[in-house]
């Protein structure tokens, strides 16, 4: 069965690519582009694309939810902007953004059957659970190798290729005080337009007499995250200048 590759632009994703390819396993490394990474994500996508190249390795096939998604998600150009016309935003619970502008488009575009290869390391595989969907059965080539987190840093700086940053989308709940304090201080830009976000949500959720909800996981709103044990000289050092127009 033909092998794909789920590539997120993380130190594993990227790590497994490499591993494969000096294995010499055959595969299709396929991107969801879903519009809301991290800048960084983006910018490190194509520093791989041009290592991949320079190598004469076949390139990343970038897949948008705009293609292969549903219905629903089609006329928007991004994860952002679902949530911001649905006044809503993403939840550890209900992961429609994974559902939605991940896994539906991956299993409109594999050939089936299939395996996904997923880039869990062998330091976490208690989180790697048999699953075969739509055809399409996973599989984890670290732990099939005994690959951990240092060990896939290893790979990629022995490839000579700069570590990445950990991948996902600027909105993600699942993000920690300190990213969503990096986020405010590398991209006040994109910040604002979490906190837009988020208080289109409350604000909404008011109106319809429903509990206030935040993006954070932690229950705490966004600008109360960044705030905490800091708080601003000057009202500008709220928001660092940035050209968003918001």
């Amino acid at each position: 069965m033909k092998n794909y590759l789920s590539f997120g632009g993380g130190v594993n994703s990227v790590a497994m690519h490499i591993l494969m390819l000096m294995e010499n396993i055959d595969f299709e490394a396929i991107f969801v582009d879903h519009g809301t990474d991290w800048p960084e994500t983006y910018e490190y996508l194509g520093i791989f694309q041009d290592w991949l190249s320079k190598n004469r390795y076949k390139n990343i096939k970038i897949l948008s939810h705009k293609d292969y998604g549903y219905q629903d998600t089609l006329r928007f150009a991004s994860l952002y902007d679902y949530y911001f016309s649905k006044k809503a935003v993403p939840s550890v619970k209900m992961r429609d953004c994974t559902s939605k502008f991940k896994i539906k488009v991956i299993w409109s575009y594999a050939e089936t059957p299939c395996f996904m290869c997923i880039g869990i390391d062998a330091g976490e595989a208690h989180r790697a659970k048999i699953s075969i969907k739509k055809g399409i059965e996973n599989r984890w080539p670290l732990i099939e190798y005994g690959v951990d987190r240092e060990g896939c840093k290893k790979i990629i700086r022995d490839a000579g290729l700069p570590v990445p940053m950990r991948s996902g989308c600027y909105i993600c709940p699942f993000q920690s005080a300190a990213q969503w304090k990096e986020l405010r201080r590398k991209h006040p830009c994109l910040f604002k337009r979490a906190v837009e976000l988020e208080k289109s949500n409350m604000e909404y959720r008011k109106e319809i007499g429903k509990k206030s909800f935040t993006i954070s996981s932690s229950k705490k709103t966004l600008n109360a995250i960044v705030n905490e044990y800091q708080e601003p000289l000057w009202e500008e050092d709220r928001y660092p200048p940035c050209q968003c127009g918001l």
